[in-house]
């Protein structure tokens, strides 16, 4: 009598599992199905991205920019990170919806709160991208504006810019991402802004030299050209060359370079004129 029950018993919990087996396998068919799908969109979304990176440079107008954008983006690993980012959006968002269908609430509710948080990390890391890539623009600009300005340190102050911009970028992704950093932010403007202001005062006093010669520099081409014969000071020569801070005279005993303000301090002699004009 046990053992009847006990086989009778055993016989039910089989056929139980066969049907609950049965039952499950579509549910686990499609799910399979689901993330297979979601791997392969994942696939093909990261080779797009990529490929569409590379070939932003194409877009920008100004040929300079383009190229120095397309040789940072050829030695940094940003198109592999946005497209790596974007690959596991999709597959967390494909095994989200897999988990849902094989009935697994607990599971879904963490991944649904993983997906909705990835487009926040998606964009803080497109900031900071941004910010690195106008950090090294600028860098560079303002690197070649002070250096044509005739100043040594314009490679100091092109990082310093550079760090800066990049540091704010930093900061806003960083509270884009969800993080309270208020504080930080006040504290890092302030530096930031003690930075600028001290290197403003140091550039306007440091430079009043070079931007008086570029002043008179260009009144000076006004009134003499290229071979003209002068006479300042103690020294007589014929203009080799009129520069953007001083004038290249060619005198007796070889090149004099005089520095532009000079000629409004001093007076000149226009001794002749070039006789090609």
């Amino acid at each position: 009598m046990d053992s009847t029950k006990i086989f009778d018993d055993l016989i039910r919990i089989l056929n139980h599992f066969k049907e609950s087996t049965f039952a499950f396998l579509p549910q686990l068919f499609m799910a399979l199905l689901i993330f297979l799908v979601g791997l392969l969109a994942a696939h093909i979304v990261r080779i797009v991205v990529i490929r569409l990176i590379h070939q932003l440079p194409r877009l920008i107008p100004n040929q300079n920019i383009s190229a120095r954008f397309k040789s940072y983006i050829e030695q940094k690993p940003i198109p592999k990170v946005l497209g790596g980012i974007l690959y596991w959006i999709f597959i967390l968002f494909f095994l989200t919806v897999a988990t849902e269908t094989l009935g697994l609430p607990v599971v879904t509710t963490w991944l649904s709160g993983l997906v909705g948080y990835m487009p926040k990390i998606l964009s803080a890391t497109l900031i900071t991208i941004a910010g690195i890539t106008g950090g090294v623009i600028l860098r560079d600009f303002t690197t070649a504006a002070v250096n044509t300005a005739g100043m040594t340190y314009g490679a100091f102050l092109g990082k310093l810019v550079q760090f800066a911009v990049l540091l704010v970028t930093l900061l806003i992704g960083i509270d884009l991402i969800g993080i309270d950093i208020s504080l930080l932010e006040s504290l890092v403007m302030i530096v930031i802004g003690a930075l600028f202001l001290g290197i403003s005062l140091s550039f306007g006093l440091g430079s009043q030299s070079s931007v008086k010669n570029i002043l008179a520099s260009y009144y000076l081409q006004k009134v003499y050209k290229k071979g003209d014969r002068v006479r300042i000071e103690n020294y007589e020569g014929r203009i080799l060359e009129i520069t953007p801070l001083a004038v290249i005279l060619e005198g007796a005993e070889g090149q004099i370079c005089m520095p532009a303000h000079k000629f409004n301090q001093e007076h000149s002699i226009l001794l002749s004129k070039d006789d090609s004009r």
